[in-house]
């Protein structure tokens, strides 16, 4: 997956997120970890309350790709772009 690729199956999945929870109800009030966790970026979620798509909740990324850091920047972009939305 390229990066402009990733950067947007991100953002689709923030906003999908976004139609049923808070920033701060999906982060516990703005962490990074749980921002992570919600997206599903690597593959540990966790379920959404009122959120039923299970295709939403296979991993953007594996666990080689999240830990090797190519993708960091983009993942804080979208997280900070969202926490100043709110």
């Amino acid at each position: 997956m390229t990066r402009d690729q990733f950067r947007n199956k991100l953002q689709l999945r923030l906003k999908n997120r976004l139609k049923t929870q808070t920033f701060d109800e999906m982060t516990v009030s703005g962490s990074k970890l749980r921002f992570d966790m919600a997206l599903v970026i690597n593959g540990y979620p966790f379920r959404i309350p009122r959120h039923a798509d299970e295709k939403d909740y296979t991993a953007l990324l594996t666990d080689e790709q999240y830990q090797s850091g190519n993708y960091d920047d983009i993942i804080d972009e979208v997280f900070f772009e969202a926490f100043e939305v709110t």
